[in-house]
């Protein structure tokens, strides 16, 4: 814990703890340097010489700081002192999405909406820089007092190019996607598949799978059967239900290739909730699509799961609190032989669930060990006893296939040449399916050389894979093949191209709909327009007459109407004219002249009264009018100055056409001074028949009438 009043490279005054995780503590702090209040995520000191947890401090720093997004907690500067690792980020005002939740039970439809588009475009602009957040989840989600949504905590974030088998699981379990929980590559649709799951959370109040431990809750992920959020709030429209179904598909390819088309969808979903915009890939598919394991995989996953109950429990049966032990965590969680390869899903549900994960799946480590181990044995006895002749009518032995040709002594073929034979014909007899998706077939043939199997090539088109790539597979990667099994790739052969329709000025939904019927995604932004109605299409990105292909995706700017900003009403009080008029300005407001009146309080020629309020919120280019400070009254004589109309022919525009508004400023000449008593905008409706006015002299004085700085007539006035 660092005190309040540290301060951190001479320039971060730490002023109050604000939050703390199992990683880090977060700080309030004041930037001096640029006077401005920051958020200091500090890294635990009983952390601060390991290595691991160095480095995935440093992953989060450099993950987040790329990134500059509105809906993405800004980090503005890193640094190391005194062995003190710490991130400067964007302080924001508010809660986690997670609290919220709690604190709400649920959200309400446009809510939730709102919130998931923000969280989109988050993710959407991670993504555009190439990297996947990898734990996205509700404790991660920051709402302000304003409204605004911030992702943050990149604490496990990879590069998207990064295509990297993981060992361990990555990710919260209750929003882990089953790739993740796998061990397998995640890429944009992981998070898309987690965001899926927080919007499940936020509109039902619960999250699709449950469990007593994490590994249950993992396998959940991986094959269960998620029960529709429809089902459990039926208030939900069913356009928002298919989405949610859509991002949580357990083949990636299921679901939203990119977050822009997920936010496309969620927008329609405001004006067409009953819509069948929503399309699932793979023949209606909307259960999830299980995805099968082989039996190793289902035994090893129940087998720590079982022992993880176990281990919490003493001889008496009592459930006993586990010990921590940061150094002994073991780095691994897979056991991986000749035949197949077992992946553990590990990663807890927050840092202090680390140790109880990996203290099963060293168990389980311990035992797939040792299986391996007399696996091996058996294997070397059985090839010394083949090669000592005591199996020389050869052996088929755990998926290992030896085949011994025994030649005549006439064909003088020694038993070294014969046993080298066996060993270039020995084929594995079943394997574990790799991943083959945007692999060459070339590059799947060599996965599968160690296994007789019979390729079928089958081409197709795909929107998100290049030509020559493999967009599909059959059997599922992970599940088990054996020799002589059939593997099926599909290839894809990319698509033709065509000409870009032009769609300007349709209704956006319009618009998306003939996009989309040309095999194209669609993304949707907003802006203002002074030329095109609401809700109806400025432009598209590509433009139209541009070639593009099937997949390709359009960007398509609709129109928000007007653009209607606001302003604060400045205090302009006690200021002198000018300074009054450039902060008028400044406001976006527009200055409608003044009048002058006697004042106890305020100097003569400052600001002593103003027509709209200070602190009042109105339209940009409302007009103000001034009321001037004359200083205090002395003693004072009252007059009525008559107005006559400038609008009976009296003058006249370029044309010769009366005009009928303008500036009317009315002046007072007495004892060689002029003063203005009227000066502001008007029409012949709005024309005063008459102005009161007061002097310190009753003097004769003359009033002087002026339209657009065009004096129009004089009047005799008399003060008593």
């Amino acid at each position: 814990m660092i005190s309040n009043g540290t301060f951190l490279m001479n320039r971060y005054e730490i002023l109050q703890a604000i939050g703390a995780g199992g990683m880090a503590e977060v700080y309030k702090a004041r930037d001096t340097a640029l006077s401005r209040l920051v958020a200091v995520k500090v890294l635990r000191q009983e952390f601060s010489t390991d290595e691991k947890f160095v480095e995935r401090f440093r992953v989060e720093a450099q993950s987040a700081a790329g990134l500059s997004h509105p809906n993405i907690v800004s980090v503005y500067d890193v640094g190391e002192e005194n062995g003190i690792y710490f991130i400067v980020m964007e302080l924001v005002d508010g809660i986690t999405l997670k609290d919220y939740i709690v604190k709400k039970e649920k959200l309400q439809i446009r809510e939730a909406l709102n919130i998931s588009v923000q969280i989109a475009q988050g993710l959407s602009a991670a993504h555009a820089n190439g990297i996947i957040h990898r734990d996205i989840k509700p404790q991660n989600i920051i709402i302000s007092r304003a409204g605004k949504v911030k992702v943050t905590d990149f604490g496990i974030a990879k590069m998207a190019g990064s295509n990297t088998m993981t060992t361990t699981a990555a990710g919260t379990v209750s929003y882990i996607s089953p790739e993740q929980a796998r061990g397998g590559y995640s890429d944009e649709r992981s998070d898309i598949y987690s965001l899926g799951i927080t919007m499940y959370e936020m509109l039902t109040g619960k999250v699709p799978y449950e469990g007593e431990t994490n590994i249950a809750v993992a396998l959940q992920h991986i094959q269960g059967d998620m029960v529709a959020p429809k089902t459990l709030e039926p208030a939900i429209p069913e356009s928002l239900n298919k989405i949610i179904l859509k991002c949580t598909q357990k083949k990636p390819e299921r679901r939203y290739a990119k977050a822009r088309d997920l936010i496309a969808d969620l927008r329609r979903v405001l004006t067409d909730p009953d819509g069948e915009y929503v399309v699932i890939p793979g023949a209606g598919v909307t259960d999830g699509g299980t995805i099968n394991m082989n039996e190793e995989e289902l035994i090893a996953i129940k087998e720590a799961a079982r022992k993880e109950e176990l281990s919490r429990k003493d001889p008496d049966g009592k459930t006993t609190e586990r010990e921590n032990d940061n150094d002994k965590q073991p780095e691994k969680t897979e056991k991986e032989d000749k035949r197949t390869k077992v992946v553990i899903p590990v990663e807890p549900e927050d840092e202090e669930d680390d140790e109880e994960m990996d203290s099963s799946l060293g168990k389980v480590m311990m035992v797939l060990g040792i299986i391996g181990f007399i696996i091996l044995v058996i294997v070397i006895l059985a090839f010394a006893a083949m090669a000592s002749g005591l199996l020389k009518g050869g052996f088929s032995f755990f998926g290992k296939k030896t085949q011994t040709e025994t030649k005549a002594v006439t064909e003088s073929v020694s038993e070294t040449e014969t046993q080298k034979k066996t060993e270039t014909e020995t084929k594995l007899a079943f394997m574990t399916m790799p991943n083959l998706i945007d692999y060459t077939e070339k590059e799947a043939r060599e996965l599968l050389k160690d296994i007789d199997v019979e390729f079928v090539i089958e081409e197709g088109k795909s929107d998100y894979y290049d030509a020559g790539r493999i967009f599909d597979q059959e059997p599922d990667a992970g599940t088990t093949v054996g020799s002589g099994d059939t593997v099926t790739i599909y290839v894809c052969t990319g698509a033709e191209s065509f000409e870009l329709p032009d769609v300007t000025d349709m209704d956006y939904n319009q618009a998306s709909d003939k996009l989309r019927n040309l095999g194209l995604s669609v993304y949707l932004e907003f802006e203002n327009s002074d030329t095109i109605s609401k809700d109806h299409v400025i432009r598209t990105d590509p433009e139209s007459g541009s070639s593009v292909t099937e997949g390709t995706t359009i960007t398509i700017y609709a129109s928000e109407g007007r653009e209607i900003k606001t302003s604060t009403v400045p205090d302009l009080r006690g200021y002198d004219l000018e300074s009054a008029i450039a902060l008028i300005e400044e406001a976006g407001l527009i200055y409608n002249g003044k009048s002058s009146d006697y004042s106890d309080t305020y100097d003569a020629e400052t600001v002593m009264d103003q027509s709209l309020s200070a602190g009042t919120t109105v339209n940009e280019g409302t007009t103000i009018t001034l009321v001037m400070s004359l200083g205090p009254r002395v003693h004072t004589y009252n007059a009525t100055v008559y107005v006559s109309t400038p609008f009976a022919g009296k003058i006249v525009d370029d044309a010769g056409k009366p005009v009928s508004e303008g500036r009317l400023t009315i002046e007072i000449v007495q004892d060689g001074e002029s003063v203005t008593i009227y000066d502001q905008n008007v029409t012949s409706a709005t024309m005063p028949s008459s102005v009161e006015c007061t002097s310190n002299s009753n003097s004769e004085a003359v009033a002087e009438f002026y339209l657009g700085g065009v004096q129009y007539d004089t009047a005799s006035v008399s003060f008593y």
